[in-house]
């Protein structure tokens, strides 16, 4: 009898196992404190990280409702990131590391993309249909997001309000809509100026504790999921022009799609061509030495070189103004 693994025996949902149930764990908004919070937040994205680098998972459904935590008895709290129901192997073979048995305009019987409300903007407009670790990354800075707006740590054990009883906040409320509605609203956060009222009214409404929050991840991670997003968005442009290009010039077969840049050697979707990752996504929030103790730090040597090309782009462009002025 062949007992050999595979894809088509082997279903995408992995890790039943792992769901956890138990009265022990209390879930993200019972954190007691804000410096709980952050540290629950960060034992999860750990996990997150780890299980997608050592035991090639991807959760694909981030929530507040899977960041839960463990309470010690000398009131210190660890992270548990549940709820693996969904999460799927990872495709070692592909280089954007893509969920094994989904793709593109077929998606696995098995895939849900995640929780409506926390779900990054390209899964929910259904631009992309294969699951990667930027969606989930995404989906981390939201619940940031809808803690400042929802959380509120009354005393160190009972944590804050219940969801039952706390109305949603007028710029988060949307997120409970329809999909559409979800879209339309993260895009105004994401890619607009309106994104700039919500960020003011969370510093302006909360506590200097939260307004701190803001300051020091919230902000930092939106200017990098907003300029990540609009780089790729110039990178399909550039694919667009250069495959019209190749059509003009009798090089293609004009059955290629425009714009397609997951096609362009050597480029990485999965993570806007290098835009957002996990280095860059804990460099911008001050902890980048943290994330160099989760992993040997060699593997984050690609990440730093593209930083430091960046770098060289851009004094370069600089020089390149300032000649040109003084001209």
């Amino acid at each position: 009898m062949d007992l050999k693994r595979t894809k088509d025996n082997h279903p995408d949902r992995v890790l039943r196992g792992l769901l956890v149930a138990s009265p022990c764990y209390k879930k993200l908004w019972q954190a007691g404190s804000i410096e709980n919070f952050k540290k629950v937040w960060l034992d999860c994205l750990r996990f997150h990280y780890l299980s997608f680098r050592k035991a090639e998972v991807l959760h694909c459904d981030i929530s507040e409702h899977n960041l839960t935590l463990l309470e010690h008895p000398d009131g210190t709290v660890t992270g548990i990131l549940t709820d693996w129901d969904t999460a799927n192997l990872v495709d070692t073979e592909a280089k954007d590391g893509c969920v094994r048995g989904v793709s593109a305009g077929h998606p696995s019987r098995y895939h849900r993309p995640g929780t409506p409300p926390f779900m990054a903007l390209d899964l929910i407009h259904g631009r992309d249909r294969v699951p990667h670790p930027r969606h989930d990354l995404e989906s981390f800075f939201y619940i940031l997001i809808w803690a400042v707006f929802r959380y509120e740590f009354l005393h160190p054990t009972n944590g804050s309000r219940t969801k039952a009883t706390a109305c949603p906040h007028e710029q988060v409320a949307a997120w409970l809509g329809t999909p559409d509605q979800i879209y339309t609203a993260k895009v105004k956060l994401m890619m607009s100026l309106e994104g700039h009222d919500v960020f003011l009214c969370m510093k302006m409404e909360r506590s200097e504790e939260w307004a701190s929050l803001v300051r020091t991840w919230i902000e930092p991670l939106h200017i990098l999921i907003r300029d990540a997003r609009s780089g790729a968005g110039d990178d399909r442009r550039t694919a667009a022009n250069v495959v019209l290009a190749q059509r003009r010039q009798g090089k293609e077969d004009g059955k290629a799609k425009l714009g397609n840049i997951e096609e362009v050697a050597g480029y990485d979707d999965a993570t806007f061509g290098g835009r957002l990752t996990y280095f860059r996504f804990m460099r911008a929030i001050g902890m980048t030495k943290t994330l160099e103790t989760w992993d040997d730090p060699i593997n984050f040597k690609e990440d730093k070189a593209i930083l430091r090309a960046e770098k060289k782009e851009k004094l370069r462009k600089l020089l390149e103004t300032d000649a040109s002025d003084t001209d």
